[in-house]
C-alpha cells in the first residue's frame, strides 16, 4: 500500500542522500588542504551534517517501510512518529552534550534556537503518534524529515564558511 504523501518523503530522502554525497566531496577537498586552526570544530560540523543528512533519509523512509511491512496508514504514521520522536530526543541530548563539552563559552544562540525548533517538531511527532487533535498523518513526519535536511544544510554552510576562511 502506498502511503499518502510518500512521494514527498521520497524526494526529501533523495535530496538528503545527494546532500550527503556532495558533503563527502567537500570533506575530501578539505582533507587535501592544510590543517585549519579550527579542525576540531570542523570535525564536529562534518559529523553533524553527515548525521543530519542520514537521519533525514531515515525519517523520510520509516513510514513507507512500516507500510510495506503491512501496517495500515494510521499505524505507520503513529509508529514512525513515536520512533522518530524518541530518536530526535536522543540526538538533541547528544548534540547539546557535545557542545557543552567543546564550548569555551556560552553555547551559541543558533544552537538553542535549532534545538528549540527540534523540540517543537518532537512535540508534534508525539501528538501525531497519539492522534492528538487530528488523525495521524504525514505532516509531522514530513516536517521532521525536512527540518533535519535544513539543519544539515545550515551546519554545512557554517563549515563551508570556516573552510573558506582557512583557505
Amino acid at each position: 500500500m502506498e502511503l499518502p504523501w510518500s512521494s514527498y518523503l521520497y524526494v526529501v530522502a533523495t535530496l538528503a542522500m545527494t546532500f550527503v554525497g556532495f558533503c563527502a566531496i567537500v570533506i575530501s577537498l578539505h582533507q587535501t588542504r592544510k590543517k585549519s586552526p579550527n579542525i576540531q570544530i570542523l570535525r564536529i560540523h562534518t559529523r553533524g551534517y553527515i548525521e543530519l543528512g542520514f537521519s533525514s533519509v531515515g525519517v523520510a523512509m520509516l513510514a513507507p517501510l512500516l507500510a510495506a511491512c503491512g501496517l495500515s496508514a494510521s499505524l505507520a504514521w503513529r509508529w514512525s512518529s513515536v520512533i522518530i520522536a524518541v530518536a530526535l530526543t536522543a540526538h538533541v541530548c547528544l548534540v547539546l552534550k557535545r557542545f557543552f563539552a567543546l564550548a569555551k563559552g556560552p553555547v551559541p544562540m543558533r544552537i538553542w534556537v535549532d534545538q528549540a525548533i527540534t523540540g517543537l517538531v518532537i512535540l508534534a511527532l508525539f501528538a501525531n503518534s497519539i492522534g492528538f487533535l487530528i488523525e495521524p498523518s504525514a505532516g509531522p513526519v514530513a516536517v521532521a524529515a525536512t527540518w533535519r535536511l535544513v539543519l544539515a544544510a545550515a551546519v554545512f554552510l557554517l563549515t563551508y564558511e570556516d573552510f573558506l576562511e582557512s583557505a
